[in-house]
């Protein structure tokens, strides 16, 4: 009796060591440690809400922080260059 060949007896394409390493790299991708532009999305976002499509949403104190910041250096800015 003749048995059906096995999926590692057909002739597939051999990969190469690079090959091999970069879908290693890109199955692996998930799996690494957070790096800085992660944590800083992380700490900006609002935690109670997301976006529409489950996306980034600023936080609403950090943006009225910054809108205090910009308020701030335009008075500094008109107040020691302009008006001078």
């Amino acid at each position: 009796m003749s048995q059906p060949p096995l999926s590692s007896d057909d002739s597939s394409p051999e990969i190469t060591q690079y090959e091999m390493l970069r879908q290693l790299k890109r199955y692996l991708k998930e799996d690494c440690q957070p790096n800085f532009r992660w944590h800083l999305l992380l700490k900006l976002q609002d935690p109670f809400t997301q976006g529409a499509n489950g996306g980034f949403r600023l936080n609403v104190l950090w943006a009225g922080l910054a809108a205090l910041g910009v308020l701030a250096l335009s008075v500094f800015v008109y107040v020691n260059f302009v008006r001078s």
